[in-house]
């Protein structure tokens, strides 16, 4: 076992040494020279240490950029189902498409909402879609759950501003009081809260996961993701980079 490892330990130093060398501008012939001892490297390493800053530098970039490929590739794979749900708000037949993971019990969720509200009034061409993304503990849940269920009696979007504009925790309380003020059908719709397919819901957290999102809100605006709350006018110059 040990002498394995020394082995791969060998072979791992003297592939970083050859990486090094490249760096510092040995040519190839260089390469082909008697082999390199451990200690050469060693004491290559320790008088030159901004080499192997340059060298993480360079890696880090490269795996920077395999990383942005792979999340361009994985958006440019979900962005049909994404863009082409029935949970959105302003026009449906829009070319500038904001794609927003929230949660209702989300801070800066609620702070955000009526920015979302004014940019869609002030453009006519701005869709803004609606992932629901409960991460925050079980009212979260059922509070997706009730705007979820709210859709078959015509009124998702009305309870979601109800929701989203709460202060304070939701429960089934909350959900039967404004389902009431909406008036919407209560025994039909806490019905629908436990029996609801909680598949959207799942297909979110799976969707969010592959695209590294983890908190709310996050908006996804063509190829960007975005963590985090954006004030109005930076959402105005992002639409304007990205769709001008």
């Amino acid at each position: 076992m040990e002498k394995k490892m020394s082995s791969l330990r060998n072979i791992f130093i003297k592939s970083l040494s050859i990486i090094l060398l490249i760096l510092i501008g040995y040519n190839i012939n260089s390469l082909l020279q008697p082999k390199i001892s451990n200690d050469e490297v060693y004491t290559f390493l320790e008088n030159n240490p901004e080499k192997i800053e340059k060298f993480i530098e360079k890696a880090e970039l490269i795996l920077e950029t395999n990383n942005k490929q792979i999340t361009n590739k994985l958006i440019n794979q979900l962005r049909s189902s994404l863009e082409n749900s029935e949970f959105f708000i302003g026009n449906p037949k829009g070319k500038k498409i904001v794609i927003e993971f929230f949660d209702y019990n989300c801070g800066y969720c609620k702070r955000i909402f009526s920015d979302l509200m004014d940019l869609i009034s002030e453009d006519d061409n701005l869709k803004i879609v609606l992932v629901e993304l409960p991460v925050l503990g079980d009212s979260s849940i059922i509070a997706s759950k009730a705007a979820l269920a709210s859709h078959s009696q015509g009124k998702y979007f009305l309870m979601h501003q109800k929701l989203i504009g709460h202060q304070g925790k939701i429960d089934m309380n909350v959900i039967k009081s404004y389902a009431s003020e909406l008036e919407l059908d209560i025994d039909l719709l806490i019905n629908d809260i436990n029996r609801i397919d909680t598949k959207p819901i799942e297909e979110n957290y799976i969707i969010a996961n592959k695209l590294g999102i983890n908190g709310t809100p996050t908006f996804l605006i063509g190829n960007e993701i975005i963590p985090g709350a954006i004030d109005k006018s930076s959402f105005k110059n992002l639409l304007l980079t990205k769709y001008n």
